[in-house]
């Protein structure tokens, strides 16, 4: 076998299958995966094997390691359960990835005074490597070159690896950027000068340049997309949020109007023998919701914080908060509902999940200084997840979930505010900060 046929048939097949295992491997899997994955691998070599040599020139070659990548792309189906666009999305990153480590690898050769006959594409028959310099250096090049693609693109990948393409056009020329990098390098390499080291090099470091735009071109838009996707999502959301907020207020100030009327035909029922002492306790039991009316200074926070209460005290959640409402005075109505809704929601859904004892929300809202703080903490029982440094939902359905903390952050930033969580010793705490000009007056109120 030629130095060509033994590149292409197995150390190209490797460098391949590597560099897109990087993007694909939290994808969901297929059931049988392991036996899958040896299968579909070995299959892989294979094929690669098999395609015979038929000429040595740069439209043959580039077509060989296209149907190669080609059936690299049809093994991942049959490996992982994701669409055939976001297959061939990170198959066509783990090519990009090879074939940038490959060009850096050129230029050392020809740094290094390595004849092109030596190379991967020499036509010579025995080994790729002629020494173990240039061994040792394919070796740091390649393994440097996938960890910075890694840490650059891979981990940008959401944790289901789903890519929304919102402008094909823009991926189809990272396609074609790839494509015309791959056969400008075969042309090279079957056109060789010995006197042309130098414009060698120069054409390695195109290509290179070439690979990195296609990486970054691929990534912007999915990347882009993911973040329209998400910023509609919450786009909707504030807007039934808003819906709420219009609702809720109706129906908070319509159960107050029918407890208050209640409230006074019970006193005038208390001295008749008409009812008996349990029904009208009973009663009164029924309309204590009306004390139950949080109330802070902030319109908008009595509405929310009054029917979370409520919520807290079904659910046996102690509910405890030390506000001072009329500090919010910079916020919108829609905005005050939203923020602390998200943020009480969120900590409801936590403490459902652990014990009796622990199920306690505390929230705050106080001015130091010129600074407004809000605070919020709460146990939580089960991991959490964090992906690129962010919180992500538990939940199954992430396209549906997950925007709470989204919603709370955006909402933040736009009143030039700053966010910070923790989450030490099983305690989930939020903090928000936002500076205010002023004095905004009002005092804590306090309800528990």
């Amino acid at each position: 076998m030629t130095q060509f046929e033994i590149y292409k048939s197995f150390l190209f097949v490797a460098e391949l299958l590597v560099a897109e295992f990087m993007f694909v491997y939290r994808l969901p899997k297929r059931r049988y995966f392991p036996v899958r994955a040896i299968a579909g691998i070995l299959s892989c070599f294979g094929v690669a094997f098999a395609l015979p040599v038929l000429s040595e020139n740069a439209i043959y070659t580039s077509v060989l390691f296209l149907v190669i990548f080609a059936y690299t792309v049809l093994v991942c189906k049959v490996l992982f359960s994701n669409s055939w666009i976001t297959l061939i999305f990170c198959c066509l990153a783990g090519y990009t990835t090879q074939h940038l480590s490959y060009e850096l690898y050129n230029i050392a050769l020809s740094v290094m005074n390595v004849p092109a006959t030596d190379g991967f594409y020499g036509s010579g028959e025995g080994n790729l490597f002629p020494n173990i310099a240039v061994f040792v250096t394919y070796l740091f090049i390649y393994v440097i070159a996938y960890c910075v693609s890694y840490f650059l693109f891979s981990r940008k990948l959401a944790g289901s690896g789903d890519v929304n393409l919102k402008s094909t056009f823009i991926f189809a020329f990272a396609v074609f950027i790839l494509v015309i990098d791959i056969m400008l390098n075969a042309i090279v390499v079957y056109n060789p000068r010995p006197d042309m080291t130098l414009h060698a090099i120069i054409i390695s470091i195109y290509n290179v340049l070439c690979c990195l735009v296609s990486l970054y071109l691929q990534f912007e838009v999915a990347l882009r997309r993911r973040i329209e996707k998400d910023y509609d999502a919450m786009r909707d959301m504030v807007e039934q949020q808003k819906k709420q907020y219009a609702l809720s207020k109706e129906n908070i100030e319509l159960i107050n109007i029918k407890c208050h009327d209640l409230r006074h035909q019970l006193r005038e029922l208390e001295g008749s023998r008409a009812i008996t002492p349990g029904a009208l306790k009973s009663i009164a039991d029924s309309i204590s919701i009306y004390d139950s009316m949080v109330r802070t200074g902030n319109d908008a926070l009595d509405i929310i914080l009054t029917e979370k209460s409520l919520v807290c005290s079904k659910e046996n959640i102690q509910f405890s908060c030390i506000v001072d409402g009329e500090k919010l005075g910079f916020f919108s109505d829609e905005d005050v509902y939203a923020l602390f809704g998200n943020i009480i929601d969120n900590a409801i859904e936590a403490v459902r999940d652990v014990e009796p004892s622990k199920r306690t929300i505390s929230l705050r809202v106080r001015m130091i200084g010129d600074m407004l703080v809000v605070g919020a903490s709460n146990y939580y029982a089960s991991a959490i997840k964090r992906s690129g440094g962010e919180i992500v939902t538990s939940k199954d359905d992430k396209n549906h979930h997950g925007f709470g903390l989204k919603s709370i952050r955006y909402i933040c930033e736009r009143y030039g505010g700053s966010m910070d969580i923790k989450t030490d010793n099983n305690v989930f705490a939020i903090t928000l900060l936002f500076f205010v000009r002023g004095d905004a007056g009002g005092e804590e109120k306090e309800r528990s």
